[in-house]
């Protein structure tokens, strides 16, 4: 899937999450939506062998779902398609960067050529400097997840913000979930471009600075020197030998002598005339340390930026891509539902059932194995695909009454994660919780800290959570 339908995929996912009422898209619409796509996907299958399904039928159903939704709300074209901003950036930064670089006074003054320039030991200072943060965070991957993390906020509004006064509340509420959940999951494709960018505009840079020595020589007779208050000539020397070594090395440029260095300096006589020798090491310098290793840098970014827009990452294991993508398997999916210390009588066997079509689609059945006793050691239940067939995913079952013991809740926890790794849910049911707080002062403030406690278990025990209400389940 491409960068263009994951947006529209997401934006689907935003706007569905978010329309709880059915505002926007009435379930007629989805479920229409759902039976076209697949059979659309079907067609295309047999000419197209090679296509992904799930993303083929996810991406035509999301373009169905906002193309008849865009009819009715104009206020959407804003979402689906802002401003291409990237596209003018990717070149006019660059040309900024070449003009910059090609009009600078300081290091090209009018007839004077001063090898101590600061600003230009300051740009290769800070080129050098980007190499090692570059290459440290590389080696440390804490620093690269928190550099990529900086591209993960939210606070680029990719161009939803201008006409939310015209939108309806529930498309601005859709807009705000699609402005953070697109800005999360294209973070490495924006932190790419940026890269891409940023290598490429430091490139021209100097090759800018470089010309702009070139093009001032053509007109003007360069009077080469240096002067220092604290520095002498074999100093200078040393200096200067170390910082154009590469540059001597590489491109066999002539060196210079001790002698040489101490007859360029700037004294009341004037300065030495004859700088195309030095042009030429500090034009070979700027293509050493900038323009070549930025380039370099710059094609690795487009690189990953050219796949990670051909092959969009998405997640299609979260509950909403599972439910829908479990309308194309052949056979119904199974939703294993296995209780911690939780009765399940026949009310609740029928509400896990309708919990099984809100998660896997409306085809999933629940299948529900023997309750594990409070304090029961879990190596000793039969293990989960043993008898049966394997389920798509299995529900350790909890009731938010209990508080979270890691003894108990997270040894049976960990165990079915074990047996079963990317394929548990923890299913916290809060009816009976619910129920016995309804009426009394606080409660829901009570409820929503339990659920952050159970939340926050889960996310210890890294499985997700979910939570449920066997009370009133979503079919109902």
């Amino acid at each position: 899937m491409d960068e263009r339908a994951a947006r529209e995929v997401v934006l689907a996912h935003a706007i569905e999450t978010t329309d709880d009422e059915h505002q926007l898209l009435r379930a007629e619409e989805r479920r229409e939506a759902s039976l076209s796509a697949r059979n659309l996907c079907g067609l295309q299958g047999g000419r197209d062998a090679g296509r992904d399904p799930a993303g083929s039928f996810l991406q035509i159903r999301a373009a169905l779902l906002l193309d008849g939704l865009e009819r009715r709300v104009p206020a959407l074209k804003a979402m689906r398609h802002p401003p291409r901003l990237i596209g003018p950036a990717g070149w006019l930064v660059p040309v900024a960067g070449f003009l910059a670089g090609a009009l600078t006074e300081r290091i090209a003054n009018p007839h004077r050529m001063d090898l101590l320039s600061p600003p230009l030991l300051g740009v290769l200072g800070w080129n050098l400097l980007m190499y090692a943060i570059l290459v440290v965070s590389a080696a440390v991957p804490p620093l690269r997840r928190r550099g990529a993390a900086l591209f993960a906020r939210p606070w680029l509004p990719d161009g939803w913000r201008w006409p939310r006064r015209r939108a309806p509340s529930a498309l601005a509420a859709a807009g705000a979930r699609f402005a953070i959940d697109w800005q999360r999951l294209a973070s490495p494709l924006h932190l790419a471009r940026g890269k891409r960018i940023l290598h490429l505009s430091a490139a021209l840079f100097g090759a800018g600075v470089a010309l702009s020595l070139y093009a001032r020589g053509l007109t003007v007779e360069y009077r080469v020197g240096w002067e220092s208050t604290f520095l002498d000539a074999g100093q200078v020397h040393a200096i200067l030998s170390v910082l154009f070594a590469p540059a001597v090395w590489l491109f066999q440029l002539p060196g210079f002598t001790p002698a040489e260095v101490a007859a360029l300096r700037f004294d009341a006589a004037g300065s030495v005339a004859g700088g195309a020798r030095w042009v030429h090491l500090y034009a070979a310098l700027l293509a050493i340390v900038i323009v070549i290793p930025r380039l370099l840098l710059a094609a690795v970014s487009r690189w990953k930026e050219t796949h990670l827009r051909a092959d969009f990452p998405l997640d299609l294991g979260l509950p909403y891509y599972r439910k829908l993508l479990g309308s194309l398997s052949p056979v119904p999916l199974r939703l294993r539902v296995v209780p911690y210390s939780f009765a399940i009588d026949e009310t609740r066997g029928q509400a896990l059932q309708a919990v099984a079509r809100s998660m896997l689609g409306d085809t999933a059945q629940a299948v529900v194995q023997p309750a594990l006793d409070y304090g029961a050691d879990p190596e000793d239940m039969p293990s989960p695909d043993a008898a049966g067939e394997p389920a798509t995913v299995t529900a350790a079952l909890v009731n938010l009454s209990a508080t979270p013991e890691a003894e108990n809740h997270g040894t049976f926890l960990d165990h079915l994660a074990r047996a079963l790794p990317g394929k548990v849910v923890l299913a916290v049911d809060q009816s009976a919780y619910a129920a016995r707080l309804d009426g009394q002062a606080g409660a829901d403030r009570r409820l929503e800290e339990r659920r952050r406690l159970w939340q926050d278990f889960g996310s210890l025990h890294k499985v997700p959570v979910t939570f449920i209400d066997l009370r009133h389940p979503p079919d109902a």
